[in-house]
């Protein structure tokens, strides 16, 4: 049998980071330090106007209107950058906290387009609405959050509808991005100079649509994204090799991936999600797992809690940092008995 050991959940919370045994999860505007799925100690609760506070408190409303902590990005001098809508706040190594800048479009980056390069670097990329692809979207950066992001890459209106991941690849030691949302926006790049100059790797189809990519030493992974304004698009778990750029469907998938990552042990896993698409074979988010690549196995599958779908998505969200510990973390949102709650434990590949 190949199966999710559940070992520990945590309702109304969200895991951001995961370093070994220890995680960086949010409740709210509350920032926690947990160790082996207990919890250390409080961060910081960052101060936040009362009514966002007010409204932070309901579930409802925190989900449908993106309040609460989006990310947390370790700093390499113990300090901590955060995420809240339209808002980065720096948390000092006492608990203080500020802001010190503002998300320049949109609410907020999405969930692995914040990353940080080993020269203590870190990149943000644009997400946001955008339907009438009328605003260009940009790539920044920060040597020092105390003095706000930078522009660094734009691309021009119309080119891209938003960027979906900034990825640092510890392989080649390169940055990977990815955009979308329709075909001929869909592109995968490539960065050896830290982000200030791209070069186009493939795109053009629903294919090359990711959230995040999985790295290993012959190869790239990830799960289709064509989501609910794909038609009957399917989706698949891609493989895309690094030395001949082929590009293979390894594995048909029941709905657009949310989530990819890595353990420490090598096994791969990608989560499905529920947006609602005439593509979407069930209602139902998937969780897929492999330890070499080609063969997928589903693990989990969890359905969707009957509320709107423009609320939240029924996703399971995969925290960066996984490849550092052999336990599975993920977010599980608008999910039946799981609106939001952070579920860890094993796979059992056992076949």
């Amino acid at each position: 049998m190949v199966r999710f050991v559940l070992s520990h959940y945590l309702r109304r919370a969200r895991v951001l980071s995961v370093e070994g045994p220890r995680t960086i999860v949010a409740r709210g505007n509350r920032l926690f330090h947990y160790e082996n799925g207990r919890p250390k100690r409080l961060i910081a609760a960052l101060p936040v106007p009362l009514l966002e506070e007010i409204l932070s408190c309901f579930l409802f409303t925190r989900l449908g209107l993106r309040l609460g902590i989006h990310a947390a990005q370790s700093l390499g001098d113990g300090r901590i950058l955060v995420v809240l809508k339209r808002r980065f706040f720096l948390i000092d190594r006492d608990g203080s906290s500020r802001v010190v800048d503002r998300v320049h479009r949109g609410n907020k980056p999405a969930s692995r387009a914040i990353c940080q390069v080993p020269d203590g670097s870190v990149l943000y990329g644009e997400y946001l609405l955008n339907e009438n692809r009328e605003v260009p979207v940009a790539l920044y950066c920060t040597q020092n959050p105390e003095s706000g992001f930078r522009k660094i890459f734009e691309f021009p209106a119309g080119e891209v509808r938003h960027i979906h991941f900034v990825q640092w690849d510890p392989f080649d030691r390169c940055l990977w991005m990815g955009t979308g949302d329709a075909d001929a926006e869909c592109h995968l790049f490539k960065s050896v100079d830290t982000g200030v100059s791209w070069s186009r790797i493939g795109g053009g189809s629903q294919d090359w649509r990711a959230v995040g990519i999985i790295f290993t030493k012959e190869a790239l992974f990830w799960g289709t994204d064509a989501g609910s304004d794909a038609g009957l698009t399917p989706n698949y778990i891609i493989r895309f090799d690094r030395i001949t750029h082929e590009l293979s469907k390894v594995q048909q998938i029941q709905g657009p991936c949310h989530g990819a990552g890595a353990l420490s042990d090598g096994t791969l896993f990608i989560s499905t999600g529920v947006e609602g698409g005439k593509n979407e074979l069930d209602a139902s988010a998937h969780l897929w797992a492999s330890r070499d690549g080609y063969k997928w196995r589903e693990v989990y599958a969890h359905p969707k809690k009957k509320w709107p779908h423009i609320v939240q998505f029924g996703v399971m969200r995969i925290p960066p940092g996984t490849e550092t510990t052999d336990t599975l973390h993920f977010n599980a949102l608008a999910l039946r008995g799981a609106a939001e709650t952070w579920y860890s434990g094993t796979l059992d590949m056992n076949e």
